[in-house]
């Protein structure tokens, strides 16, 4: 049975760690050469924090598997039109999903103008955000401790 509920915002300090918890980053939610993102080292992640911050991203894929592999471990997804954000975060370990979303659209099944760099997945206009910092203290606080942001209400799904 599928269960939706809204993670509220919770209290909290700001991450203080400079802990890499990520094994893996790609430009696309593929783990081939082409789309890889090599340098996952201090400098790195702030590139790749600016990156989001700067809407040059249209696609992130960040793993804390090494070779990127989907089913054992927890990753995140981004896909952006610059405008429309849609941010995901899978533990399938534990059959646990949380989206960013809207609560404008919640009760909506409108698909949203990002195109996802699968090729073939829609994301519905609920599950995006349009805050490109909120968006990137989401990148940067799951590298840091791999878990969602709380500074942002979350939609979490479970199986």
């Amino acid at each position: 049975m599928v269960k939706e509920e809204i993670l509220p915002k919770k209290e909290f300090t700001e991450c203080t760690s400079m802990d890499i918890c990520i094994r893996f980053a790609s430009k696309a939610f593929f783990t081939g050469e082409k789309y890889l993102i090599k340098d996952i080292s201090e400098k790195g992640i702030q590139k790749i924090i600016e990156n989001v911050r700067n809407k040059k991203y249209k696609s992130l894929y960040l793993s804390l598997d090494p070779d990127g592999e989907i089913d054992c471990c927890k990753y995140l997804t981004l896909e952006s039109t610059g405008e429309w954000i849609a941010i995901q975060i899978v533990d399938d370990i534990n059959n646990i999903w949380y989206s960013s979303f809207d609560i404008n659209y919640l009760n909506s099944e409108e698909v949203s103008p990002i195109e996802c760099s699968d090729g073939q997945s829609e994301i519905l206009k609920k599950y995006t955000i349009h805050n490109v910092k909120l968006a990137a203290d989401c990148i940067e606080w799951f590298i840091r401790t791999s878990e969602p942001y709380p500074g942002m209400e979350w939609l979490k799904t479970t199986c």
